[in-house]
């Protein structure tokens, strides 16, 4: 036969024991589905947004490196094509060597040509700054568009490049003494036929390196650095990392860490390499900006999850609580409590019901108390109904007896002996007290001493103040009925004891006698009122006493018998005041 697999869920509970108790289970069920999905979307999110934020930065930095890369190819270009035209091929180069051959009037005139058409390809190259032509030897300027610094010098410049026949410089400072700022410049040989010494110097405008790298607004912390084709830093930002001269690693990869920076590198056409440094800090500043927003945004998450798992837990869990004690109270019938109700529809549904079912089960508990009391009555009347005509019987026989023997004046005592007796035990005169008890005593004893034609010696001992206190009627009687029958031979003595506790709340009641005793199978017999008890004749007495107690105080009494076989019997009766 083909074994049927388990559900799943039967599979996993026996793989994964879960908590016995309801709380715990809450608790982690609440957790997990709180808490669980946050883990996942934001470990999603977290992997994401980093990966697009540090997509986002790498990209603003080669786009950034590009267009400074891109200007400096188009600004290198622009000058070199400047300085062709500067050149001899170019008509102004041909004119600057006529200007050099020619005498004064011809150089007058030359030279106001040679300016325009320098003042027109300034114009038209507006990147372009400072332009004039000087001698290699001598050091003197010619056509300059603004006044150059009369310590220029090509040894001060630093070297950026060579290619072919124009040398390339900076960022310097510019020999412009009015500007100040960092300039690329170029450097080129005329080529003039009668003069060997003659090159045009051309710079870049004097705020185009700063608009270039040093805009700051749009660098965003970015630091630039120029290397040559021999690996030598030839324009440094970041001096103390990078100086300048110094060489540069030959960075092939994408965000390359260098000296504690992120490097980007791109080379030009001619070999130069123009790299874009970042700090480490710098270029995961929005990253860990994120970061600390996504972190604080995770927290309040977890918390409100948290406060809201807590409520369900409450909402679910304090009502189940509340239920729990309720029934508990049931089970050990405890007076209801007025209990809140949790305002959930389905709690204050149970919470009804459960208060439906105290209330029928107080009722039940009260019927059958009621009945029980009803039961005990009716065989404390039936105990009574037994002894009674029995003791009358044997009584009116004894009379009898002694109508025949003597005269009607014992009679008379003795009719009236028993008449009183039977009075106080059926309930005839009054509430049972004491006193009462021990006169109804007296009257039995005297009734049996007639009977009998004995002395029966009994010693009564008891307290001046309890003798008005309420006892239960014919408690007495079938105690001292017990020792008579059942302890005495014939000249024994039957001692009552009545007195109060020293805690003040009890009344301790003894009946002794010094006859032949009982073993510990009598007077288990007689308590329990097993039938061999009574068949000795009075064993019935004991076990009305032992119900009445159970009838007037329920455990409150108490019922005990102490007996050595041969000395004594004695029975104590402790109950309530």
């Amino acid at each position: 036969m083909e074994k049927r697999k388990r559900p799943l869920y039967h599979r996993f509970k026996h793989r994964f024991k879960l908590p016995y108790s309801l709380k715990n289970r809450l608790l982690i069920i609440l957790s997990l589905t709180s808490l669980l999905p946050l883990a996942i979307l934001g470990s999603i999110t977290y992997y994401s947004m980093l990966s697009l934020l540090e997509n986002k930065t790498k990209a603003s930095v080669i786009s950034h490196l590009h267009e400074v890369r891109m200007s400096l190819d188009n600004t290198f270009s622009q000058m070199n094509h400047v300085s062709q035209q500067l050149a001899f091929e170019g008509k102004v180069g041909q004119d600057v060597e006529r200007y050099l051959q020619a005498n004064a009037y011809g150089k007058k005139a030359l030279q106001d040509e040679i300016k325009r058409e320098l003042g027109v390809i300034g114009f038209t190259n507006p990147n372009l700054g400072m332009i004039f032509y000087f001698s290699a030897e001598t050091n003197e300027r010619f056509f300059e568009n603004y006044m150059a610094d009369p310590s220029f010098s090509l040894y001060k410049l630093p070297l950026l490049l060579q290619a072919n026949r124009i040398t390339y410089y900076g960022p310097h400072k510019s020999f412009n003494p009015l500007d100040g700022h960092l300039v690329f410049s170029a450097v080129r040989k005329v080529d003039l036929k009668e003069r060997d010494d003659i090159y045009v110097y051309i710079e870049t405008n004097y705020k185009w390196v700063e608009a270039l790298i040093r805009n700051q607004e749009r660098s965003q912390g970015y630091e630039h650095l120029i290397v040559d084709a021999k690996g030598r830093i030839a324009f440094t930002e970041a001096e103390d990392a990078f100086p300048e001269g110094g060489l540069f690693p030959d960075i092939r990869q994408e965000k390359t860490p260098v000296n504690g920076y992120y490097a980007f590198s791109e080379p030009s056409n001619q070999g130069w390499r123009v790299v874009t440094v970042i700090s480490k800090s710098s270029y995961e500043h929005e990253v860990n900006k994120w970061i600390g927003k996504f972190t604080g945004t995770v927290v309040a998450a977890i918390f409100i999850s948290v406060l809201f798992s807590l409520v369900t837990w409450r909402m679910i869990y304090d009502p189940l609580r509340g239920l729990v004690r309720e029934i508990r109270d049931v089970k050990h019938q405890r007076p209801a409590k007025p209990a809140s109700r949790p305002g959930n529809l389905e709690f204050d549904m149970i919470h009804e019901q459960l208060n439906h079912m105290r209330a029928r089960i107080s009722g039940l508990i009260e019927d059958i108390e009621r009945s029980e009391r009803e039961k005990s009555a009716l065989e404390l009347e039936k105990l009574m109904n037994r002894i009674n005509p029995h003791f009358i019987h044997n009584t009116l026989d004894t009379i009898r007896w002694i109508a025949r023997g003597e005269g009607h004046a014992e009679i008379d005592r003795l009719v009236s002996t028993l008449n009183k007796l039977l009075y106080y035990n059926l309930g005839k005169n009054g509430e049972p007290t004491v006193r009462a008890e021990l006169e109804a005593i007296r009257s039995y004893i005297s009734l049996q001493e007639v009977r009998y034609n004995v002395r029966i010696d009994v010693h009564i001992d008891v307290e001046a103040e309890v003798l008005d206190l309420p006892i239960p009627r014919f408690i007495l009687q079938p105690l001292v009925e017990n020792a008579l029958y059942h302890g005495l031979d014939g000249d024994g003595v039957i001692e009552v004891e009545i007195r109060e506790a020293e805690t003040g709340r009890l009344l301790e009641i003894a009946v002794k006698d010094n006859g032949r005793g009982m073993d510990e199978e009598t007077i288990r017999s007689f308590i329990e009122g097993r039938p061999e008890a009574g068949k000795v004749g009075m064993g019935i007495g004991l076990q009305y006493v032992v119900r009445m107690l159970k009838s007037h105080y329920g455990g409150g009494a108490l019922f005990s018998i102490e007996s050595t076989p041969g000395v004594s019997t004695t029975v104590m009766l402790t109950i309530p005041i």
